[in-house]
């Protein structure tokens, strides 16, 4: 240990202009984030073209500070001066790791601690999120630039290898579209995120330990090669109802709702419809109802698969891409797939049995918060912190909320409403939130550690004066999936034909 705290003495002052040069992005980073927390009383506290540049300067300076501590013992060659003297090379990655905890990782762990705390959010009721942003800062930044930076001769070389890599991802998401991360499954997305963040820093750790016992560029440089391809292959293989099994294993352990039933909505039969059009291939939309709910619940449906079998014994199936065959929207449920022209002419006017498997969460916990427009911030759960405002002159009224790390996948409704409790507006349930996540981790690989829902209401065009915002919130009990079957479902009786109009 003694070894490893001279080694690092050395190396932070031999980098104090580089360490000095992140510590001042690292302040206004802090600083910036916080005054955000003011725009409501100073629009110009905002500032998110400072707020942008400061998150995109930060990367870069780690990636710097990481490089030049690094390749200060560079591990390839045999001319270095390091290696004539008595360094234990355990000791050298021990001090190699201090260093990116003290001058990196303890910073940005006081930064977001001081955002946190500017938004009124309380950073040892945040610790869990905090805690967590710095395992996923290493995962994700440090050691992987330093597994790179350890199979190459300097700083110069390392850029042109992060260069090539970046080439390799952009050139691999134009030519796959199809094997790449981050394919739209919304709130499923963290399954293939975090299987990509694991990957990665296990192949990290594996490359560091290796080169610093070993010292020998190649095996680690082929290691280094089959992660990329693993993280992107692998993470792209993985199926979507896999990642549905693996959310329901993290997610809350509720007994499944066993006198739930799937069938065919004949209140909502209008919405049915078998859309033709041309040549192509056949729009279908089934409306579903699900009946035997538990009391003060709400299903949403995540995704659904389904088949239809034809007399001569061809089967159609609408199993790709689960998570765009259901529509939720609203409160309804039903089915959304392309079928095959020469499929449907073979069922339209038989009557056939539609089996599929809707995958769906359901929610409950209801909990209502009251915010009178007094400007008063209120702990909301389901959405952090929030604040009702006036303008002061009866017509602009604005709702604001922050929350830390990450958005609560709850159901959020919000109503502007009078003393009387006529509402003049309602967010539809859904979330009010743009992208939320199921992900059972305290916090997402964000820079930012605060995020903002805004809302407002114009009352100019009405008379009178709202009085409060009523926010209601449900909490997700649990991640399901239920089979069903619909009989005598025959499609003729809901074709639609469209014409094409002459090019």
């Amino acid at each position: 240990m003694r070894q490893a705290l001279h080694i690092l003495k050395k190396d932070i002052r031999y980098l104090r202009f580089e360490i000095a040069v992140m510590l001042v992005v690292t302040a206004a980073f802090a600083f910036i984030g916080a005054r955000r927390a003011f725009w409501m009383d100073d629009p110009h506290a905002n500032r998110s073209i400072a707020w942008t540049l400061v998150q995109l300067q930060l990367p870069f300076i780690w990636w710097l500070l990481i490089a030049r501590v690094l390749h200060a013992e560079t591990l390839l060659g045999d001319r270095q001066f390091w290696i004539t003297r008595p360094y234990i090379r355990g000791q050298l990655l021990l001090a190699k790791l201090l260093f990116f905890a003290l001058c990196v990782s303890l910073p940005m762990l006081v930064a977001d601690a001081i955002i946190l705390g500017a938004f009124g959010l309380s950073p040892v009721e945040q610790i869990a999120g905090l805690l967590w942003t710095q395992v996923l800062l290493w995962a994700v930044v440090l050691l992987p630039v330093a597994a790179l930076c350890s199979v190459t001769r300097g700083v110069v070389e390392s850029f042109v290898a992060t260069f090539v890599l970046l080439l390799i991802l952009l050139a691999w998401n134009v030519a796959l579209p199809g094997m790449t991360l981050g394919v739209m499954w919304g709130a499923l997305d963290w399954v293939t995120v975090y299987y990509a963040i694991g990957v990665t820093a296990v192949a990290a750790v594996a490359i560091l330990a290796w080169q610093y016992a070993r010292r020998r560029a190649w095996t680690s440089r082929a290691m280094a090669a089959a992660t990329v391809v693993l993280v992107m292959g692998g993470g792209a293989a993985i199926p979507w109802t896999t990642a549905f099994a693996v959310q329901s294993h993290f997610g809350k352990k509720v007994g499944s709702p066993s006198s739930l039933h799937i069938g065919f909505d004949f209140e909502r039969k209008w919405l049915a419809r078998a859309l033709v059009e041309g040549d192509r291939n056949v729009e279908l939309e089934i409306p579903l109802h699900a009946t035997g709910l538990p009391a003060d619940t709400e299903l949403k449906g995540d995704g659904l698969v389904a088949t239809m079998q034809a007399p001569d014994g061809t089967v159609w199936r609408a199993a790709k891409e689960p998570w765009t065959k259901i529509d939720a929207e609203r409160g309804i449920l039903s089915l959304h797939a392309q079928m095959n022209e020469d499929f449907y002419r073979k069922i339209r006017d038989r009557a056939t049995t539609l089996r599929g498997t809707l995958y769906f969460t359901l929610y409950g916990d209801g909990r209502s918060s009251s915010l009178p427009f007094d400007g008063k911030q209120v702990p909301v759960p389901g959405l952090g912190v929030c604040s009702a405002h006036n303008n002061g002159r009866q017509e602009l009224y604005f709702l604001l909320c922050s929350f830390a790390f990450r958005p609560e996948p709850n159901q959020v409704s919000i109503r502007f409403a009078e003393g009387d409790n006529r509402g003049y507006r309602e967010i539809e349930p859904g979330g009010p939130v743009a992208r939320i996540s199921y992900s059972p981790f305290p916090a997402d690989p964000e820079i930012s550690p605060v995020s903002q829902y805004f809302q407002y209401f114009n009352m100019q065009p009405f008379r009178g004066t709202l009085s409060r915002a009523v926010i209601r919130t449900l909490e997700p009990l649990g991640h399901f999936s239920r089979e069903f079957q619909i009989d005598d479902l025959r499609l003729g009786d809901f074709e639609v034909r469209r014409t094409r109009l002459p090019e």
